[in-house]
């Protein structure tokens, strides 16, 4: 479950390998660190853009749950134009993106493992922008995922993806 560096090679931005090596030095005995584990002091710099999400019981949806966010930094303001705290992720304006979450945060808490990747946002404000992410189970026995710590950097396309200033070739 927690063995390797595998993952923390994958990631793209320090800012994701950092957060996930903040994460890997609350899991003690290869067991999952606790939500109360996470100290808000230790992880200043990333706060305005740290979720806690918990997976809810609703049996009125087709996958039979719904994730809300216990905890939004402020930082998700800027890319909602809203408080996204107390909000399920299907009840946010980010249309199928919704669905792409749903799916993420499943195989968080059905693997028992992190995980990281890159999106858009798929908000109105956020159309233009690259959001890396990161998504790490947290849980109160060491072993059943209660709830999702994550992270996210959001930055502008372009300067993820620079242009190319010159033709190039390729040889084979």
């Amino acid at each position: 479950m927690l063995k390797g560096d595998a993952l923390r090679h994958q990631m793209v931005l320090p800012q994701q390998r950092d957060f996930y090596d903040y994460w890997r030095a609350k899991c003690v005995g290869g067991r999952l660190p606790s939500r109360a584990s996470i100290d808000p002091s230790e992880i200043c710099a990333q706060l305005p853009m740290v979720t806690i999400t918990e997976r809810q019981i609703a049996p009125e949806t087709d996958a039979g749950h719904r994730y809300l966010f216990r905890l939004a930094g402020t930082g998700f303001w800027r890319f909602y134009g809203d408080e996204i705290q107390g909000q399920h992720v299907d009840e946010l304006p980010i249309g199928s993106r919704a669905d792409y979450w749903h799916r993420v945060l499943d195989m968080v808490v059905d693997q028992k493992r992190p995980f990281h990747g890159v999106t858009k946002p798929n908000t109105p404000i956020g159309s233009h922008m690259a959001q890396f992410w990161v998504r790490l189970p947290l849980s109160e026995d060491g072993v059943t995922v209660t709830s999702i710590l994550g992270y996210d950097h959001i930055c502008a396309l372009e300067t993820v993806i620079e242009p190319l200033k010159y033709p190039q070739k390729v040889y084979a």
